[in-house]
């Protein structure tokens, strides 16, 4: 009995010694950095936004599994994760906790989230202005998860959180995830590089490796792409730095039996193993002179690879298509300087990180091909169609339309929108450029 406590009495004297030299290091990003098998020290955390309570207690808690999720605002995969942590604390429920972690002050925070209602708001605590469990748990690239026990001992950093590497976690203490990478590597290629010298003149495809990029070292003389999927690489094959663009799933046809090593998961856990099976790293490297033919020896190298046979082929569909309903010219700028010598310019849909917003988004004096591009790239990310232009119109316009309909998007709203200046979007057949691959039987 006198040696326990003697024990409990020794550790309780190490914790409150650590956790004062903690609050009293000088920030240095990875000092005091936590190890594998250390705990979490005794420490209530202060700076709490989106919590009943001021601050928050870590210890004597019925939770299995403590996860800090360390974000910022400028991580668009940190913002668009933040459905999911809800939907993992929801179905996890009291066996662990989720604590969202960013050095961003209180104030800034909640000015963050007040000026993008668009944006999900996780149900979760955040731990605002940090520097503390920055420190314990040192973290470059976005999102990076800390795994702790119930007790606060520290088991692992990833880059990944899944609903299946928690179940591991709970059950048997492991993610079943690497470990977390800062940073990627980046090579020349994937041979020895004692003999990058040497390469005259290769092509490869391999199984990618994850944290290992390609620096192009190729360059104009060959192609490059790293942790691609099949259509990735076909996209760039047959994209040929502009003459297709064919990022669109509208334009890739698949004709093949099995299209799931084509087409990643929605589900994320699934979509996790999908992409250990499914990425890959290819490399080509032509002789001096023969840089003209690299895109057409990629495309003949995948079909060769992958047993497909790939082709651009015409293919008709329903596309959005903006006309004119008259021959008035609502749209000629009255201006003679430069749109951005007149306001600066804030025609553009806001989004996750979007820092300044309009209640007007105008362009003044500028090109019109600028503005149908710009609703280009609009129509087809929200409405998931394709959008042609068949208008005819040039030269420089002035166009100003309320922000929160921007927005939004809907398209009853933007048509009457766009019906000011004469214009509408209506449905059309049209005719594309398709991509189609087809399996060799």
């Amino acid at each position: 009995m006198g040696t326990n406590s003697k024990n409990i009495k020794g550790r309780s004297l190490m914790l409150v010694v650590f956790t004062m030299f903690l609050l009293n290091m000088p920030e240095v990003q990875g000092q005091n950095a936590l190890k594998k098998g250390e705990y979490l020290p005794d420490m209530k955390i202060k700076k709490i936004y989106n919590a009943s309570k001021s601050e928050i207690d870590l210890s004597g808690g019925k939770s299995k599994l403590i996860l800090f999720d360390f974000w910022s605002p400028d991580c668009t995969g940190c913002l668009l994760s933040f459905p999911k942590l809800d939907s993992l604390q929801k179905l996890f429920g009291d066996d662990i906790r989720i604590v969202l972690v960013n050095k961003q002050n209180r104030d800034s925070t909640e000015r963050f989230f007040e000026q993008r209602k668009f944006l999900y708001k996780p149900n979760l605590a955040f731990v605002t202005g940090d520097t503390l469990l920055n420190r314990l748990f040192p973290n470059l690239a976005k999102p990076a998860y800390a795994w702790l026990d119930g007790d606060g001992k520290f088991y692992q950093m990833s880059n990944v959180l899944t609903a299946d590497g928690i179940r591991n976690f709970i059950s048997q203490q492991e993610t079943g995830f690497d470990d977390y990478r800062a940073k990627r590597i980046y090579l020349s290629s994937l041979f020895d590089p004692a003999y990058d010298n040497n390469l005259l003149s290769f092509s490869y495809l391999a199984k990618a490796v994850p944290g290992v990029n390609l620096n192009d070292a190729v360059g104009e003389r060959g192609i490059s792409s790293a942790n691609s999927t099949i259509l990735d690489l076909y996209r760039k094959a047959y994209g040929e730095q502009g003459k297709y663009d064919l990022k669109k799933r509208w334009r890739v046809e698949l004709l093949v039996d099995d299209s799931s090593r084509f087409e990643i998961p929605d589900n994320y856990d699934l979509a996790y193993a999908w992409r250990k099976e499914n990425l890959y790293t290819y490399s080509l490297l032509l002789p001096e002179g023969k840089a003209s033919e690299r895109y057409n020896l990629m495309q003949k190298d995948l079909d060769r690879y992958f047993g497909i046979t790939s082709k651009i082929e015409k293919r008709m569909v329903r596309c959005m298509t903006l006309i004119r309903t008259s021959t008035k010219d609502k749209l000629k700028s009255k201006h003679n300087l430069k749109g951005i010598d007149i306001e600066p310019f804030s025609f553009f849909m806001a989004y996750e990180r979007t820092s300044k917003f309009y209640s007007k988004r105008k362009l003044v004096n500028r090109p019109y091909q600028m503005f149908s591009d710009i609703l280009k790239g609009w129509a087809e990310l929200k409405m998931q169609k394709p959008f042609i232009d068949q208008t005819g119109y040039i030269g420089n316009i002035d166009i100003s339309l309320d922000g929160a309909v921007v927005d939004r998007f809907d398209m009853i709203e933007i048509r009457n929108a766009l019906n000011v200046y004469d214009l509408d979007i209506v449905e059309r057949d049209c005719l594309i450029d398709v991509l189609v691959l087809r399996e060799v039987k």
